[in-house]
């Protein structure tokens, strides 16, 4: 079982809030937390629009933690999405991960969603390319003749090569993001609020993130139905992290553990975030030497 703690800077009522972010951080990574996770916001005083660039400025503070970024589409390129992520992954040396907020949070379709994730599952992985979807284009000159989704140049000899820097003014068919990560696949992660992302994402191998704000009895049921639904399609349960975000106060040790268990019984659950609120919030040293020890027990 995973631990790490989250940040919602949109609710933060000080620009101060992204300094207290990087201390707090520092000082779970040294209680052997695994993981920090930021959202992105543009609405409160210590709002964080772009959480990868927070990210890499804690990958220079600490060595050990997980670094994810919890972002949306509405303002988002997808290249620029795969570029942060990738430039954070090669300074943090492979500890970078994408997380994908709901679309309802967003007011965006859900296929928008599924689009971005596998855009920039395909330009971390791949050189050339162009891909075709109702909400994504690259390059954006790909005609409806395209294949939809990702597809590759035809298979050509060496003598047949041209570098694309070579290929003149006119942009290629086929382009190549970069950056490349330092992990050739970071994790990538999406809320599962929406029926449509859930069998998606089961289907896909996409892992299931479910936010602090759903009921736990609703995070039971909607994980249930994807582990059906990822069984269903045939996924291994080895290849995705099922990530459930709380928000824990002063509660029993005891208590707290048969819960967690108890949900990874029904669940999978394999990483536990702590969702960060300010006042009232479990003391992260007294969590890491009365609970943490008993999850992995």
């Amino acid at each position: 079982m995973r631990v790490g703690l989250s940040w919602d800077l949109d609710t933060a009522g000080t620009s101060a809030a992204q300094t207290h972010v990087l201390g707090e951080a520092a000082t779970a990574a040294r209680f052997g937390y695994d993981s920090a996770w930021v959202r992105e916001g543009r609405d409160g005083r210590g709002a964080c629009s772009h959480p990868a660039l927070l990210l890499t400025a804690l990958s220079r503070k600490d060595a050990t933690l997980q670094l994810r970024a919890i972002r949306e589409v509405v303002r988002a390129n997808p290249v620029r999405l795969a570029e942060e992520i990738a430039v954070l992954d090669v300074f943090s040396r492979g500890r970078a991960g994408l997380a994908f907020a709901a679309a309802g949070r967003q007011g965006r379709p859900p296929l928008q969603v599924h689009e971005t994730v596998d855009f920039v599952r395909t330009a971390w992985a791949a050189d050339e390319f162009r891909y075709r979807g109702d909400h994504v284009r690259f390059p954006t000159h790909t005609g409806d003749d395209a294949p939809a989704g990702a597809s590759f140049p035809p298979a050509r000899g060496s003598d047949g090569y041209v570098p694309q820097w070579e290929l003149g003014p006119a942009t290629p068919d086929f382009l190549t993001v970069t950056p490349k990560p330092h992990c050739p696949r970071p994790p990538v992660y999406v809320e599962i609020d929406d029926d449509a992302t859930l069998d998606w994402a089961a289907a896909a191998g996409v892992s299931p993130f479910v936010a602090a704000d759903v009921p736990a009895d609703t995070a039971v049921e909607r994980l249930g139905r994807y582990r059906k639904a990822a069984d269903t399609a045939g996924r291994s349960r080895a290849e995705v992290e099922v990530v459930v975000e709380r928000v824990i106060r002063d509660e029993s040790p005891p208590a707290l553990v048969s819960f967690v268990r108890d949900m990874h019984a029904e669940t999978g659950l394999g990483h536990l975030v702590l969702r960060r609120c300010g006042a009232g919030d479990v003391d992260l040293f007294r969590f890491a030497v009365d609970v943490y020890p008993l999850l992995q027990g």
